[in-house]
């Protein structure tokens, strides 16, 4: 059985009573908070609560949902349009009404839960840190995850929805009530500091007993994307993209990873995807599920872009999933037959032989993360471990940033392009890789992975490139035009009517 990090029951209730549901709500009394850190294992259960809610979310949806959902389902990978009023309607149609969608406030909420957490248990180490922590290194790593775990929220909250109010130490509601949406530099100010002091005092590696939690070059990583994401195209709007000349600091930090020689690539793809824990070389920042345990931390990511046929056609029981999010023409057509990646990560015919969905279907459903091997008790107790950023992203990035002038030579990008060409079973052909073809080497590598959506915001075409996906997939008319506005979410409405004034809400929407 795996052992992660974050495993007990009794943490996920304590992350969800001592930290609020809305920006705006009170903390705990302070006395209640008081009566808690007072033993080492107290501490050690608060960090692994800021854990808990930053990477699973405060109940089974976590950032990999969130990703399946704001990420795939936004961009040119699927076709989803519902049938059925379901939560993600709006999404992929780029309505402009919906700032009180399910998964658009959950991505906020959630986000700011997991930062109040960061502030309390960084204040609380301060307080009482040389009392507690017989050991000075535990007390500056456990510090360091605190502030990555920051650092990797706002960032997620800076790329969702551009400003936000900044929040670095525990406040009151009346406090929270005056802090407008802060510009996005200076959220950034505080994303790029966590980030290099989570580096200075994060471990290189990990036991197996600890897998899952933060190491320096998984903080390497997110800020190597951060430096990324700064530098890419602005689209005039105020956005977590702010034009900057900055990939020579990414290609950097992304290079001390590969030069660790802790990480590799593998020969094979299917055991990108099987291989767990430790022993997977591919896993830089990964979030670890379980199942079968009696204090079940079991996932239910890859439900979200299933099929309730093809979860029947594997023998397994309802997951849900009762309308699909059709796979984009576009996208199948760029796979060639031979492709490991296709024939590994979407089905495009399975059988039901008998029951409610009894027949045979055609419709293509993304199935990389779908093993029946690790699905546990329910549709909420699914055992795969969910990549954040996986060892070919990181060289995949490097290949970016040179291709921008950042590091690194041609004939580089092109040997990592071959790499992952001749993995997938495919030509390995390429000769002075572009960043356009560079990009769609990235789609077909990293589809259901929830990289798309920022890949397109990064490549600087991303209104273009959906406008064409639009005109070419939706004949029913379904789908809004997409203008710059749209590579925003709106604010949240119970946020906006919290404190009415207080906020403005992104540009194009109701």
């Amino acid at each position: 059985m795996k052992k992660y990090i974050i495993i007990a029951a009794g943490v996920l209730l304590f992350a969800q009573s001592s930290c609020t549901d809305e920006l705006t709500q009170l903390p705990l009394s302070q006395g209640t908070i008081e009566n808690f850190y007072k033993t080492l294992g107290d501490f050690v259960q608060a960090r692994n609560a800021t854990y808990s809610i930053a990477f699973h979310g405060t109940s089974v949806y976590g950032y990999a949902n969130r990703l399946m959902n704001l990420s795939e389902t936004r961009s040119d990978n699927l076709m989803a349009t519902t049938q059925a009023s379901r939560d993600w309607e709006g999404i992929n149609s780029f309505y402009t009404s919906i700032s009180s969608n399910t998964y658009v406030k959950e991505a906020y909420l959630t986000n700011y839960n997991a930062i109040y957490k960061a502030n309390q248990l960084l204040e609380k180490i301060a307080e009482k840190g040389d009392a507690i922590f017989t050991n000075p290194t535990d007390k500056t790593s456990m510090a360091a995850e605190a502030r990555f775990l920051r650092a990797f929220c706002y960032f997620d909250l800076v790329r969702w929805f551009g400003r936000v109010p900044l929040i670095d130490k525990t406040i009151t509601a009346q406090e929270a009530a005056k802090i407008p949406r802060t510009a996005v530099v200076d959220v950034y100010k505080l994303i790029i500091s966590d980030l290099e002091m989570a580096i200075a005092d994060l471990p290189p590696s990990y036991d197996t007993a600890n897998f899952g939690r933060v190491t320096k070059y998984g903080a390497k990583a997110l800020l190597g994307l951060v430096y990324m994401t700064r530098s890419s195209p602005t689209y005039g709007i105020d956005g977590a993209t702010l034009g900057l000349n900055e990939w020579d600091k990414a290609y950097k930090e992304l290079n001390d990873i590969k030069l660790s020689g802790l990480y590799a690539f593998g020969a094979d793809y299917d055991p990108i995807f099987k291989t767990e824990g430790n022993a997977n070389k591919e896993n830089v920042l990964v979030i670890p599920y379980t199942q079968n345990i009696s204090t079940p931390v079991g996932g239910n990511f890859m439900v979200e872009l299933g099929y309730e046929p093809y979860f029947a056609s594997l023998n397994l029981s309802a997951q849900g999933a009762l309308e699909s999010r059709p796979i984009s023409n576009g996208f199948m057509n760029l796979f060639a037959a031979t492709d490991k990646r296709k024939i590994f990560g979407i089905a495009t015919s399975y059988t039901v032989a008998s029951g409610t969905y009894k027949g045979s279907y055609t419709l293509p459903v993304f199935k990389k993360y779908i093993d029946a091997t690790r699905y546990g008790n329910g549709r909420e107790d699914w055992g795969v471990d969910f990549m954040i950023t996986r060892y070919t992203d990181v060289l995949m990035l490097m290949a970016e940033c040179t291709l921008h002038g950042g590091g690194g030579s041609q004939a580089e990008v092109d040997d990592i392009v071959n790499k992952v060409r001749t993995r997938a079973g495919v030509a390995a052909n390429a000769s002075n890789i572009t960043l356009d073809e560079l990009f769609v080497e990235r789609r077909k590598e990293f589809f259901a992975e929830g990289t798309r959506w920022f890949d397109l915001i990064r490549s600087g075409k991303a209104v273009t490139i959906m406008n064409a996906w639009k005109a070419a997939e939706d004949t029913e008319n379904k789908i809004r035009t997409i203008d710059n506005n749209s590579l925003l979410y709106p604010i949240p409405l119970s946020e906006m009517l919290a404190v009415p004034g207080l906020y403005d809400q992104n540009l194009g929407y109701d």
